[in-house]
């Protein structure tokens, strides 16, 4: 992991997405995207590969996106789009004054 040297080093552009579900007449529920916001982040490809052990999918962490403490309301769940991908979001966490989302690359 490398945290950037200062604000300079956040020259990825990023949108932050959240689902929301409503309720459908079905007793089910409908998804929509709702956007959070952009951001300028800093992006770093941590790995690339799934791995399966015992017939059991292990998600690895493919992506590291650093914000700014403060800067969005992530939460884990919602989505990254970067560079035309989408990032699920696994775990958030806070780091002197940066703000670092754990990543997997989104499968539809």
């Amino acid at each position: 992991m490398a945290l950037p040297k200062g604000a300079g080093a956040l020259n990825e552009r990023i949108t932050i997405y959240r689902l929301d579900k409503q309720r459908d007449n079905m007793g089910g529920y409908t998804e929509s995207e709702r956007e959070i916001g952009s951001y300028f982040a800093q992006v770093n490809v941590v790995s690339a590969r799934d791995n399966v052990i015992a017939d059991q999918m292990r998600e690895l962490r493919t992506h590291e996106v650093i914000l700014r403490l403060g800067t969005a309301d992530v939460m884990q769940g919602d989505i990254v789009a970067w560079r035309g991908s989408r990032l699920d979001v696994r775990a958030t966490r806070p780091m002197a004054q940066w703000l670092i989302l754990d990543c997997v690359t989104r499968v539809v």
